[in-house]
C-alpha cells in the first residue's frame, strides 16, 4: 500500500475502498496527459457480445454496457474454434479475484482447453490499467486439499469438452484495490474484453474446490514499457504504489522484477539516468516531496546496482505533487482514485552518450508484404494511461501464407530482448512526426516461457488462405491532447496512420 493513499483514508474516510491500492504506469510521453472518463463495465475492446459477429472480426461499438451483461470473448482466427462465454471477475475474499468463464467448443470435434492451461504458458492476463498493473494466475498452493494442477486453476481444464458443448472454468488471481471496478481480461488466443467486477458475495460465481485456499505471494506486478525518442531518451513510467510498501521507500520484491526488466531493455552503454518521483496532490507538500525525493533515489540507487556493467551517470530528484499527469479530482471537486494512481509514479529517463544507435530506430521489415499479406488497423483506443491497438492481418491468396508472428522476446547480443527488427505482427506506435515510437509493454509477475509482451498471447506460424487474423497490443498512450497516431506493423514497411478513440 502506498502512502499517499493511506493520507487519503485518512483525510477523506475513503476507508476499505482504498485500503489496497496500488500504482499506475501511465503514459511515458512528454507532457500531462488527462485521465480518462470511467471505463464502460463489460465492453468488449476487441470483440463483440453479439453471436453474429464473425470469429476474428472486431466491434467498433462505444454504447456502455450493463455490468450483468455476459460477456463473450471471442477468437482471433476463424481457425480457432472456442471462445469464453459469460465472463466474470468476482472478488474471492479481501484479496482475491476469480475469473471464470463458460468455455464453449463451436468446432465438429471433441477438444479440451488443457492447450490453454499449458504448465509453462498459463496465458492468462488481467490488467488494471489506471494502476497500470497485471496480474497473472497465482501460484500453486500449499494446500493439498485444493492443489490445482498448474497453479490455482479449477480440476477440470483436462477435461474432454464435446462439439457445441461448454464447461465452467475457474483461474484465481490476487486481487485489485476496491477501487478498481473493472479489469482487461486476455484469454489465450481470445480477443480482450473489459470486465466488470463483482462484490465478493455475488451469485455469479459458481463454488469451486479451488476458491477455499488462500495465496501467500501475489503473481502481480507493474507494467514496464518503453517510449523512446529519435535520437533522444528512451523514457519508462512505474506506478509508485507497487514500487514500494505502505509508508516506505524500500523497493519491493515486485518493483526489483520491474526494474530487471527494464534494465534488460537498454541497449545504451553510458549516458546518463534521470530519476524522478511523483506523488498525488493529498496530503503536504513538504511530506509529498521528501517521501518522492527518496522513492527516486531509491530507484536510482537500484538501477545503478543493475546496470553495473555500463557507464551511466545517475541524477534522482522528487517532483513531490507538482507534476501530475492526471487529475487528482473529478470535474465536479470529488475525488479521483485513477487519476491519482496515475500520478504517483516514478518516471526514468536514459539517454544515450555519443554516437549510439538511434532510440527510436527499429526496421519493421517487409516480409509480410512480399507474402503477400495485407493489413489494417481496426481500432487505437486509450484506456488509463495506454493505448489498446487492435489489427488484422489478411491472406487474399488461395494458399496458405506464412506469418511468424511470437510473442516471446529473443535476446540478441548487444540488443537486449527487443531486437531492432519487429516481428511480424508485432506493433510499435509512432507520434505524428515519426520522432517518437513507443513499444509493447512488457507485464509484470513471473516471467512466462511462452510470451512476453502486453499483447497477442499466442504463437502464429501461418494464415490459411482467403482468412484473417487478429492482432491487439498495449503500448503507452501519448498526452490528452494527441488524438492521432501512425500504427507500425511488423512486416509492413509503411506505418499506418490511424484515429485514438476513447476506450470502454
Amino acid at each position: 500500500m502506498n502512502t499517499d493513499t493511506t493520507r487519503v483514508l485518512r483525510a477523506v474516510t475513503l476507508a476499505a475502498a482504498l485500503a489496497l491500492s496500488v500504482g499506475a504506469c501511465a503514459a511515458p510521453w512528454a507532457g500531462g496527459a488527462k485521465a480518462p472518463g470511467p471505463p464502460q463495465l463489460n465492453a468488449p475492446l476487441s470483440s463483440s457480445n453479439s453471436a453474429s459477429t464473425a470469429p476474428g472480426a472486431t466491434s467498433g461499438g462505444s454504447a456502455a454496457v450493463n455490468p450483468t451483461d455476459p460477456i463473450m470473448a471471442k477468437a482471433e482466427s476463424p481457425a480457432e474454434p472456442s471462445e469464453a462465454r459469460d465472463i466474470r471477475l468476482v472478488r474471492n475474499g479481501p484479496d482475491e479475484l476469480a475469473l471464470q468463464f463458460e468455455f464453449h467448443n463451436g468446432s465438429a470435434q471433441t477438444t479440451s482447453p488443457y492447450r490453454w492451461a499449458n504448465v509453462k504458458a498459463r496465458m492468462f492476463l488481467l490488467f488494471d490499467l489506471p494502476r497500470g498493473t497485471t496480474y497473472q494466475v497465482l501460484p500453486e498452493t500449499s494446500n493439498a486439499g485444493f492443489k490445482g494442477t498448474w497453479g490455482r486453476l479449477s480440476g477440470n481444464w483436462m477435461d474432454q469438452v464435446g462439439p457445441g458443448q461448454s464447461t465452467t472454468l475457474t483461474a484465481v488471481f490476487s486481487a485489485p484495490p476496491a477501487e478498481a471496478t473493472s479489469m482487461t481480461v486476455a484469454i489465450n488466443d481470445l480477443l480482450p474484453v473489459q470486465v466488470h467486477i463483482q462484490p465478493a458475495d455475488s451469485p455469479a460465481l459458481k463454488r469451486d474446490p479451488i476458491l477455499n485456499d488462500r495465496h501467500t505471494a501475489p503473481n502481480a506486478g507493474p507494467l514496464v514499457c518503453a517510449a523512446a525518442q529519435q535520437n533522444g531518451p528512451t523514457q519508462y513510467r512505474l506506478p509508485a504504489d507497487v514500487l514500494f510498501a505502505f509508508d516506505s521507500a524500500t523497493l519491493t520484491p515486485a518493483a526489483q522484477t520491474a526494474l530487471d526488466t527494464l534494465a534488460k531493455q537498454v541497449d545504451a552503454t553510458s549516458g546518463t539516468v534521470s530519476v524522478a518521483g511523483n506523488t498525488d496532490a493529498i496530503g503536504g507538500d513538504a511530506y509529498n516531496q521528501t517521501l518522492s525525493e527518496q522513492r527516486a533515489a531509491a530507484v536510482a540507487d537500484a538501477l545503478k546496482q543493475k546496470l553495473a556493467s555500463h557507464d551511466f551517470g545517475y541524477t534522482a530528484v522528487g517532483n513531490g505533487k507538482t507534476k501530475p499527469v492526471a487529475p487528482n479530482t473529478n470535474p465536479d471537486g470529488s475525488d479521483n482514485p485513477d487519476g491519482r494512481a496515475q500520478n504517483r509514479r516514478v518516471d526514468i529517463e536514459i539517454k544515450a552518450a555519443g554516437a549510439a544507435a538511434p532510440q527510436g530506430s527499429i526496421e519493421p521489415g517487409s516480409d509480410a508484404v512480399r507474402a503477400g499479406l495485407q493489413a489494417t488497423v481496426q481500432s487505437v483506443r486509450r484506456i488509463g494511461g495506454y493505448l489498446l491497438t487492435t489489427t488484422q492481418i489478411t491472406n487474399p491468396a488461395s494458399a496458405p501464407a506464412a506469418f511468424a508472428y511470437n510473442n516471446t522476446a529473443v535476446s540478441t547480443a548487444g540488443t537486449g530482448p527487443r531486437a531492432r527488427t519487429l516481428f511480424p505482427g508485432e506493433l510499435a506506435v509512432l507520434d505524428p512526426t515519426g520522432q517518437h515510437r513507443d513499444t509493447l509493454c512488457i507485464p509484470g509477475g513471473n516471467p512466462n516461457d511462452f510470451f512476453s509482451y502486453a499483447a497477442t498471447m499466442n504463437h502464429y506460424t501461418a494464415i490459411d488462405a482467403g482468412q484473417t487474423l487478429t492482432l491487439w497490443g498495449l503500448t503507452p498512450a501519448p498526452p490528452s491532447e494527441v488524438t492521432a497516431v501512425n500504427v507500425q506493423i511488423g512486416g509492413f514497411p509503411q506505418p499506418f496512420p490511424a484515429q485514438i478513440t476513447p476506450g470502454p
